[in-house]
């Protein structure tokens, strides 16, 4: 490689509410992706982030329909290069399915040559290994996605449920239960 050979990254954002845009949900982990960039010689595509505002990963919708299946599709066509670094802030923004599918991902991101970072425990699983650390403990933060999802989707609709026979005889409160996009 050329001394001023970088390699290539991408950041990859994806929140369940558009809603979420207003707070710090972009800017934290943007920014903690420029500052990983940075430090480790990679070449961050500015401008041409991975944004999935409002997509769940609870059923997949991300990897098959987002800008993350998109992402996934231009490097299996060769479009994006084998050897790039896609920078999440966790684990969980990629997939909350149950564990066997968000494992498929996983594994179809790594098998496809992407290096991938996460900002959280600032781990790198890297392109076609199979570390079983790394899967170790890629299945357990999986796993823990999809029940935090799992468990405000039940609490979600206990409080609809209840909500709903109060409503017919009991003004309503200011604010019905926020209905979520399963994250």
């Amino acid at each position: 490689r050329p001394p001023s050979f970088q390699p290539p990254a991408n950041s990859y954002l994806r929140m369940s509410s558009d809603l979420q845009v207003r707070g710090d949900s972009r800017r934290r982990p943007l920014q903690a992706s420029r500052a990983y960039a940075e430090a480790h010689g990679l070449e961050l595509a500015e401008g041409a982030e991975l944004e999935d505002i409002g997509v769940s990963a609870f059923r997949g919708t991300n990897a098959r329909e987002g800008a993350l299946g998109r992402f996934l599709e231009a490097v299996r066509a060769g479009t994006v290069k084998s050897g790039p670094y896609l920078i999440v802030e966790s684990l969980d923004r990629l997939s909350r399915e149950q564990v066997l599918e968000a494992q498929a991902l996983f594994l179809r991101i790594i098998r496809a040559g992407i290096n991938l970072v996460t900002l959280t425990d600032n781990r790198v699983y890297r392109a076609g290994t199979t570390d079983l650390g790394d899967l170790i403990v890629s299945l357990v933060i999986m796993s823990r996605a999809h029940e935090e999802s799992q468990t405000k989707s039940v609490r979600v609709a206990a409080a609809w449920k209840n909500t709903r026979p109060k409503a017919a005889t009991e003004p309503m409160k200011r604010r019905a239960p926020a209905r979520r996009s399963r994250t």
